[in-house]
């Protein structure tokens, strides 16, 4: 007697398409589409980049005429660190809510690897840095421009074009960097946020006229490009260790954390 086979099922094609591994390029447009998933996160996404404008406004006025090159980039150095705020708060409630509200189980279930997650939302933040990155050299040599020659004062910058560049680029990043961090180090939105803004406002406190936390700043990289900071290569070093160090312990926490 011949055995009866058991006929083989085709899987529906849904099915087939679920068990393969999404794509590294599907898995940012997951994360892209959860940057703008609320009627609050969409209100931010468009105040992040009129903010950027409007506070560029209000911090590159200098009362104390600016006439050399240290007072010019430091007004500057001062618009990067506070005028992408509401960008930066974006990213870090992007990354912070994930985990504190369990939204990152659909994405973790389509792929689970936490590192190419990771990976995803730094994507979305290189694309941030662009815009803002952008923003700062627009504002820099156009608005802050003009308010130079109101005061009569000579635009140093366009001497220093590819330091000034420089310097909005490598501040912006830096920034940019800082949010990112604390959001993957902090799995709590309303912890990760004020953090990130404490951190902000201290270091702009306490950089205002003198030098005394380069050893530690997050943008002492930038002020060194600038020629602003009164350290030498080894605050430098420290800096960079410092926060290189808090960016690779945020990414190494939220590569083995645990979405349930």
């Amino acid at each position: 007697m011949i055995p009866m086979q058991t006929p083989v099922q085709q899987q529906p094609a849904w099915a087939t398409g679920a068990a393969k591994r999404a794509s590294f390029g599907a898995v940012v447009g997951v994360e892209l589409r959860k940057f703008a998933a609320t009627p609050a996160d969409k209100i931010l996404l468009i105040a992040g980049p009129i903010a950027v404008v409007l506070l560029s406004i209000l911090f590159m006025v200098d009362p104390f005429n600016p006439v050399t090159m240290r007072k010019q980039l430091g007004t500057v150095v001062t618009t990067i660190r506070l005028a992408a705020i509401l960008v930066d708060v974006a990213l870090v409630k992007l990354i912070a809510s994930e985990w504190h509200y369990r939204s990152a189980q659909p994405t973790l279930l389509a792929q689970p690897s936490r590192l190419r997650y990771v990976l995803a939302q730094g994507a979305i933040a290189a694309g941030a840095w662009v815009l803002v990155a952008g923003l700062h050299i627009l504002m820099t040599f156009t608005y802050f421009a003009g308010v130079l020659d109101d005061h009569d004062a000579e635009n140093l910058l366009t001497i220093r074009v590819g330091t000034t560049i420089g310097v909005c680029l490598l501040g912006s990043f830096l920034m940019t960097l800082l949010a990112v961090s604390i959001a993957w180090l902090i799995p709590n939105t309303a912890g990760a946020i004020a953090a990130y803004c404490l951190i902000s406002i201290l270091f702009v406190i306490v950089q205002a006229n003198q030098d005394f936390a380069g050893w530690v700043d997050p943008v002492e990289p930038a002020r060194q490009l600038g020629g602003l900071s009164t350290h030498g290569p080894i605050a430098l070093a420290t800096s960079l260790v410092l926060w290189l160090g808090v960016t690779a312990l945020g990414v190494t926490r939220a590569a083995r954390r645990e979405a349930a």
